[in-house]
This record gives structure tokens, C-alpha cells and sequence, in this order.
């Protein structure tokens, strides 16, 4: 059992400008003392736009780095993965995503984690 302080908070909801283009999903809060580190717990995605993959890292641009595995949409349905089926990766980065095709709605829920 973690018995550090954290909190588990929402991104707001996104829509991919262009594909295959990193953008930020969820901007860590700063820390009073230690910089915050995040848990991804839940991925929400809608997407009508077709046949469609997502991708979530951290990074912008030429600094991106895919953190999670890539995963298929399903078209015109709600995509939702949890924490029992997303690897628990701890990270002291802002998230980013990046779909191979704009449109997509994207959402995160996360634990941050410190002070």
C-alpha cells in the first residue's frame, strides 16, 4: 500500500488538432516543495472519426516519448481502459497525447503524487 499523499484529478476534455502531432493532455500541478509526479488511472476517448490508434507519453514535438502502449479505438463508441488495464507507470512529467487522425475526444484521470 502507497501511503504517500496524493490526489486523483481530471484532465479536461481534448480534441486532437492533427494527427500524428504530440499535444498536452494534463498539466501537472506544481509542488510546494517536490515536484509532483503522476499516475495515469483512467483513459476516456470518443472518437467518429474513423478507424484510429492513441498514443500517451510526455514530451512536445521532437521530445516526445510514447509512455504507454498505443491503443486502437473503436469508431463511433465510448473508449474506456481503467486502472486494472493500464500499466502503473509513474511519471514527473506533463502527459501528451498524439492519435494518427484529428477529432478525437480524449480525457485522463490521474493520481498526483507529492507534496
Amino acid at each position: 500500500m502507497d501511503l504517500r499523499s496524493m490526489i486523483r484529478k481530471s484532465s479536461a476534455i481534448i480534441t486532437t488538432a492533427a494527427g500524428a502531432t504530440p499535444e498536452t493532455l494534463y498539466q501537472r500541478t506544481a509542488g510546494s516543495q517536490n515536484p509532483r509526479t503522476v499516475i495515469l488511472r483512467k483513459i476516456l476517448v470518443y472518437n467518429d472519426v474513423g478507424a484510429a490508434t492513441i498514443m500517451i507519453g510526455t514530451g512536445i514535438a521532437a521530445g516526445w516519448v510514447q509512455r504507454w502502449p498505443t491503443l486502437r479505438l473503436v469508431n463511433n463508441m465510448d473508449n474506456i481502459w481503467t486502472e486494472v488495464e493500464i500499466p502503473e507507470v509513474e511519471i514527473g512529467a506533463d502527459l501528451t497525447v498524439q492519435t494518427d487522425v484529428l477529432g478525437v475526444l480524449v480525457q485522463v484521470e490521474v493520481d498526483e503524487v507529492g507534496s
